[in-house]
């Protein structure tokens, strides 16, 4: 069988973003970098990760292997290029603002733009020719999940190679700590307008008034929290919603042991990694019918989706009577726990890897290029038993996974046609195939558990096929 490729080992990246881990203000598109390169690191990548300075911090720092150097992007990369640094691929997470750095290093490399949050408006023209035409039109870009890549698509109007890279997650957990007596949601989030947290503040009144004792604590910080502050100052409030502020990972962990529920009211795609990790508690979860959120909510599994700002009351109230019922709530913990374990962040280094081997070896091919544009297309392939994948026969885009006595295959950029065409190359017959779906997409090529199978909440992905 064809092993996953766990790191782009032996190449040099260099990573970009506004923030590192270390940083106050660093989140999930923090963590997401970080759980992903650590992995690299420890296969032997080497990894230099590059953000404006911070209050009180080193410039440069070692953190689990991986270089941070924190000068700005202009003077690292001069400081670099005297030193002989060399990159042979760069992940901008800054939102599009190395154009024209990989030069500045030495020679031109690939460029991966890793789109954490789908911006909410489109690039105006004026931003749209700053980027030019190389941006828009051959620049990789990852995302998060299948939603957020068709958002990108329509309303955005990118053009390029997009990947899907879903976020990982903890193992699932069960060990300690007792659900709290009184219906308690927990949201730890990013306290940034995107995540439109007074979109759930405003829900609150009449849930509370529903659900008397109800109690809402909020983790995190950020440059919303003032607001925020006033605006749970609502005398329907009183008793109800508490801002806690940054929270060590202890916190979270003893607040996770208590929920019932969390929440997501962003729009964007940036929320699916707090999904995953609530999922991996036992908590499910309520969220906007948004890109990015709804694809990890099993709706009426791990969750319940709202289709609009004016259902969440009832749409809280309701799912939390039902999790009253210690059946209820212990079936929809160990449906979340399932749903989590698909997601690791040893896959998510390896999806991602695979991208980064990819773009480096397509690079200045017209050809390959060609082929890599039509990444939105994938097919599902369920090899006979028995079956196998020669190693090193596949693109590093595609995935094999072997489980219970089953391979399975996603031929990334592939439909039925060439799929066919693959399998006769490696002398395969007897195999089953299809276009891949939305949860071979997001979860992975293997079968999903009797609990977790048939329709998630989504909407349909005019990409899906192409």
């Amino acid at each position: 069988m064809s092993p996953r490729r766990p790191a782009p080992t032996g190449r040099q990246v260099l990573v970009m973003s506004r923030y590192d881990i270390r940083h106050p203000h660093a989140g999930d598109a923090e963590r997401y970098l970080y759980e992903i390169t650590r992995h690299w690191v420890a296969a032997g990548t080497e990894v230099t990760w590059v953000t404006p300075g911070a209050p009180d911090a080193p410039t440069a720092q070692t953190l689990d292997g991986i270089r941070l150097y924190r000068a700005g992007p202009l003077g690292t990369v001069a400081r670099l290029a005297r030193d002989g640094g060399r990159f042979d691929v760069v992940l901008d997470a800054t939102g599009g603002s190395t154009d024209g750095l990989p030069r500045g290093a030495g020679r031109s490399v690939p460029v991966i733009e890793v789109l954490h949050r789908v911006p909410r408006q489109p690039a105006g023209r004026l931003g749209r020719f700053l980027a030019g035409r190389r941006s828009r039109t051959e620049r990789a870009r990852v995302a998060l999940s299948p939603s957020a890549r068709h958002d990108l698509r329509r309303r955005h109007r990118l053009q390029g190679p997009i990947f899907v890279v879903p976020p990982g997650t903890p193992a699932p957990t069960r060990a300690g700590g007792e659900r709290a007596a009184v219906p308690t949601i927990v949201v730890d989030v990013d306290l940034v307008a995107e995540e439109r947290v007074d979109l759930l503040l405003g829900a609150l009144p009449a849930v509370a008034a529903a659900l008397p004792g109800l109690r809402v604590e909020i983790l995190g910080t950020g440059p919303d929290r003032d607001r925020l502050r006033r605006l749970t100052g609502d005398a329907r409030l009183a008793g109800t919603v508490t801002l806690h502020g940054r929270a060590t990972d202890d916190d979270r962990d003893r607040w996770w042991r208590r929920a019932w529920l969390t929440v997501s009211t962003a729009d964007g795609g940036g929320c699916g990694s707090r999904l995953l990790t609530a999922a991996a508690y036992g908590v499910p979860s309520v969220v906007l019918a948004t890109s990015g959120a709804r694809d990890f909510v099993r709706a009426g599994r791990t969750g319940q989706v709202a289709e609009s700002c004016d259902q969440l009351p009832a749409t809280l109230t309701g799912y939390l009577t039902d999790l009253r019922d210690e059946e209820v709530a212990d079936r929809a913990a160990e449906t979340c726990r399932s749903w989590a374990g698909r997601f690791t962040w040893e896959r998510s280094a390896a999806l991602l890897a695979g991208v980064v081997e990819h773009e480096i070896r397509v690079a200045g091919s017209d050809l390959a290029r060609r082929r890599s544009a039509r990444s939105d297309i994938a097919t599902l392939v369920r090899l006979p038993e028995g079956g196998s994948v020669p190693a090193g026969s596949l693109r590093p885009t595609d995935e094999v996974v072997a489980a219970d006595g089953q391979v399975s295959v996603l031929l990334n950029g592939c439909d039925e046609v060439d799929a066919v065409g693959v399998l006769a190359r490696l002398g395969i017959t007897g195999a089953r195939l299809r276009l891949a779906g939305h949860d071979d997409l997001l979860a992975g090529p293997h079968p999903l558990p009797p609990a977790l199978a048939g329709p998630s909440h989504r909407r349909p992905l005019a990409y899906d096929r192409g």
